[in-house]
């Protein structure tokens, strides 16, 4: 299944749970079978056969019609950096790490797709980055390797947009990743068991329509397996937690000339078996 959060001017309320379902969204939310995606999330595998036993009796509206938000609101954002093999071939300086390392999206830069972001007046080098993004379905804390796939409710997507001058400029990480809306996510979380092969999935990122990521998360320099586990021994895992598993070859940083966004941008992400996630970028 495909889970969204939605709004639609008919249907009484913001923020509805839904399934996409063709070309249509059937509401959770108005059937009473889930208040929002996260008590899905947090409610396992007897919510998730609660919703599938009753789809096919709840209200629908055309995906045209609605807007979509960010299918979650995750109480950690937690991503891995340099996990992509293919990072050598375009940066001959970069440094491969031994080990799995993280920084934090903060969830106050969380928003959804088609949202438009501002290009801060602090950063000239606004760049973009897709990311497959695991939503953690159980706690997981100090877990073994063999723990963590039955522990993945499913995946979505994230753009991981960064201001390299505010980042790379005595390591401000942590707020060279968290200008407003430096997060978006979506389009929607597709179950694991939709999504068999997170190892295989095709990547990629347009901007104005100009092809600049096509990778794969086979290229993983850390599988997923050693990555959440490795992490879950720093950090405790909790449903509705997003852990994004690094960016493939082809950001804006490295390439040459140097690509930035900028104010009236369109970029897409988009990963095979999940969707599109827009965003336009808008002056600040």
């Amino acid at each position: 299944m495909k889970f969204v959060t939605f709004s639609h001017k008919k249907a009484g309320h913001h923020h509805h749970a839904g399934v996409l379902d063709g070309g249509q969204v059937a509401c959770l939310t108005e059937a009473g079978l889930a208040a929002s995606v996260l008590e899905v999330v947090q409610g396992g595998k007897a919510a998730l056969d609660r919703v599938r036993a009753g789809l096919a009796k709840v209200p629908r509206y055309a995906l045209a019609d609605v807007a979509l938000e960010a299918p979650i609101r995750p109480g950690k954002v937690l991503c891995s950096g340099i996990n992509y093999k293919g990072h050598a071939e375009e940066n001959p300086n970069a440094k491969m790490p031994t080990e799995p390392f993280f920084f934090a999206k903060l969830p106050t830069s969380v928003v959804g797709p088609d949202v438009p972001v501002e290009k801060p007046v602090r950063t000239e080098q606004m760049d973009y980055e897709v990311e497959f993004t695991v939503v953690i379905g159980r706690k997981l804390h100090k877990a073994s390797e063999a723990d963590v796939m039955p522990a993945i409710f499913g995946y979505t997507l994230l753009n991981d947009i960064s201001a390299r001058d505010v980042q790379f400029k005595d390591s401000q990480i942590t707020i060279g990743k968290n200008f407003a809306g430096f997060a978006p996510i979506g389009p929607c979380i597709v179950t694991a068991d939709e999504l068999t092969r997170p190892d295989d999935v095709a990547l990629k990122t347009r901007l104005n329509g100009k092809l600049l990521q096509n990778g794969s998360t086979s290229d993983w320099l850390f599988s997923l397996p050693r990555l959440i586990s490795f992490l879950s021994h720093y950090v405790p895992l909790e449903p509705g937690d997003l852990v994004s598993t690094g960016t493939p070859a082809g950001v804006g940083a490295f390439q040459k000339p140097q690509i930035f966004m900028k104010a009236g941008d369109v970029v897409e992400i988009e990963a095979a078996g999940i969707g599109v996630l827009r965003t336009p970028i808008v002056a600040g």
